[in-house]
């Protein structure tokens, strides 16, 4: 059976394979809050396809009239490459044979020409529920992808019915940002999350603890606004007997249909020599009191599925874990 790969003309034609071929998603047949929504997808497909770099492929069957049975779309951005959301995408009749590989070779092939560095892409799916995304993460490995790092957790605090506990900890005082800068607080995440052998056994391969300049980025991005809302009162800091003893930053998201409003807990930490003292907890306590405040119903806060300390105390604030996420990441050109 032979099959063709070819550039679609318009978002018209690349979506309406898309829809077709995306069904099987769990996200496509079950809505749940947080969880991908298809008309957002569609419309973020629509603005990529107005940028040159962008493309995206419709595999099709000789035998059947040119019918077309897969998708896969492609943004690319600063030398990086990533794939739509669960894709490629192929109807499930044509799963068992090779459309999906085909597609990502084509890809390939593209962004070497283009001499893109690396491809990335992430799987995330309900908790509990790997066999959804089995497919796709086989696919993935087969082409040569490689975790990038640890699967990660979301978890998801309904504000409405979580008693908010005021801190019983002596000495111990939050207030917000008092002008600290955006590399002040990529030390304090140095600090609370590498200081010790086991936190490095856990943090070491997530660049956004890791790596320095990630790190800043990141911060960066959160503080500018460009994630979501981001006032001086979520960027929190704990101090115990007037020392510095961790802290926490958040943001608010736009809000949708599948994403009411919600506050996100960004990062959080505590220097090794404060832990066990009621610190994390506090700070958690105090930043959804502020999400409640100013009318959030939600929040959420992600962690590494391997950080069983960290799951179980978002656990005790009266957070539950919903999605598990996983990066993939491949190099296609090797840095000079």
């Amino acid at each position: 059976m032979g099959f063709s790969v070819s550039e679609a003309k318009s978002p018209a034609e690349y979506l309406q394979t898309w829809k077709k071929a995306i069904q099987t998603a769990p996200w496509f047949r079950q809505r749940r809050l947080f969880d991908y929504d298809p008309e957002e997808i569609k419309e973020d497909i629509k603005q990529a396809f107005q940028k040159h770099a962008n493309f995206f492929l419709i595999a099709k069957q000789k035998e059947n009239k040119e019918e077309a049975v897969g998708v896969l779309g492609v943004t690319v951005a600063n030398n990086v490459a990533t794939l739509g959301r669960w894709e490629p995408a192929v109807t499930s009749q044509q799963k068992r044979n090779r459309i999906g590989q085909t597609l990502l070779e084509e890809a390939f092939l593209r962004l070497r020409q283009r001499n893109v560095s690396k491809v990335r892409c992430m799987l995330k799916f309900p908790i509990n529920q790997f066999h959804t995304a089995r497919w796709h993460a086989r696919l993935y490995k087969m082409c040569g992808f490689t975790e990038k790092i640890p699967s990660s957790l979301m978890l998801l605090a309904n504000l409405s019915s979580i008693v908010i506990k005021p801190s019983l900890t002596a000495g111990l005082q939050i207030t917000y940002d008092h002008g600290f800068s955006s590399r002040e607080f990529v030390d304090f995440t140095q600090r609370a999350y590498l200081a010790t052998p086991e936190d490095r056994m856990v943090h070491i391969n997530d660049p956004f603890i890791s790596d320095p300049k990630t790190c800043l980025n990141t911060l960066q991005a959160i503080r500018d606004g460009r994630m979501g809302l981001s006032p001086p009162e979520f960027w929190l800091v704990s101090k115990h007997n007037d020392n510095i003893a961790g802290f926490t930053i958040g943001f608010m998201p736009k809000t949708s249909k599948n994403r009411p409003p919600h506050g996100v807990i960004g990062e959080l930490g505590v220097f090794p020599e404060y832990r066990r003292k009621g610190i994390a907890i506090t700070l958690i306590s105090e930043m959804l009191r502020t999400f409640r405040r100013l009318g959030c119903r939600y929040s959420l806060v992600g962690t590494l599925k391997t950080n069983k300390s960290a799951i179980g105390l978002y656990k005790k604030a009266g957070f539950c874990p919903v999605f598990e996420l996983v990066d993939f990441e491949k190099t296609l050109v090797e840095s000079a």
